[in-house]
């Protein structure tokens, strides 16, 4: 009887310790003013990392970052995802910085051909007063570990384009194709000014990112990528012997088109180039001409 229950002495230490080894192992830490919770599960660890502020004899914890590690493979996700402006980031624990959300103003120009950034020779712009001004309001990002030097950004935005003829001409829709349509070739004296065609618009921009930091400040940073387009409130607008008048709708203008986005800056500001993959009109109902801008822009 005493052997037996010395051998239950012996094997039970053991077959709790075997159970033990499969339950979650927690462990917390305190550094710097800082609180990091471990959670170790099977072959999976969570690390969750909370800055901690000194307030009388308690401690207040937000939670700034939670990584996940499985099979040597981390993934990380913050609880800031920037999507409105103006929001509060803090900068210290910021590794990837998105440049999707802002205001941009440039001058637009077109082309004959896709990609060629020489003046068509249909149109010919005021180009002092073709431009566009836009902002993008929401955005989203997700950035790639373990350096978070690349990442990728999308955006939702809305503004306004409008292209200014020189000369007598005006955009117009004649017999259903869309035609810049010279005055004199009226049945009556007709005298073209400030002549040009406007239109709003939505924008989804989707780009890769590359930024790195210079001396611990920045970012210095380049983006590219595809940007939907959608198009609204197309008007062909002027005067017309001097009296301002709208002068057509629609005008076979695609409503949606796809743009290439290039930006490069640094921190807050930046430069873009934005290019048209398809022509502004409807094929065979307008003149063939790619839409192309160059701006700048303010990051938030």
């Amino acid at each position: 009887m005493k052997q037996l229950l010395l051998l239950l002495f012996i094997i039970a230490p053991m077959g709790i310790m075997a159970q033990n080894e499969n339950l979650a192992q927690d462990t917390t830490l305190y550094l710097n003013g800082r609180k990091i919770v471990i959670k170790e599960h099977g072959d999976k660890i969570k690390v969750k990392l909370y800055e901690s502020t000194l307030n009388g004899n308690t401690i207040a914890n937000t939670k700034i970052f939670e990584g996940v590690y499985l099979n040597g493979q981390s993934m990380e996700s913050r609880t800031v995802l920037d999507a409105l402006p103006f929001s509060k980031r803090n900068r210290k624990t910021d590794r990837f910085e998105p440049h999707a959300g802002g205001l941009y103003i440039g001058y637009t120009q077109l082309s004959n051909d896709f990609f060629s950034f020489n003046p068509s020779n249909r149109a010919s712009l005021n180009t002092g007063h073709s431009w566009e001004i836009g902002g993008n309001l929401f955005t989203g990002y997700h950035a790639f570990a373990p350096t978070y030097n690349w990442g990728v950004t999308i955006g939702l935005g809305w503004g306004y384009r409008s292209m200014r003829l020189d000369g007598n001409y005006a955009f117009r829709e004649i017999d259903g194709i869309t035609q810049i349509y010279p005055g004199k070739m009226a049945e009556e004296p007709t005298e073209y000014s400030k002549s040009r065609l406007r239109y709003f618009y939505f924008r989804i921009p989707l780009s890769i990112e590359w930024q790195t930091r210079i001396n611990g400040r920045g970012p210095l940073f380049f983006a590219v990528g595809p940007e939907a387009e959608i198009r609204h409130g197309v008007k062909s607008k002027g005067k017309i012997n001097g009296v301002k008048k709208t002068f057509d709708k629609g005008l076979n203008v695609r409503p949606l088109g796809i743009n290439v986005l290039a930006q490069a800056g640094y921190a807050d500001l930046g430069v873009y180039m934005r290019y048209s993959t398809y022509g502004l009109f409807e094929k065979n109902k307008g003149p063939e001409l790619y839409p192309f801008s160059f701006g700048v822009c303010w990051y938030w």
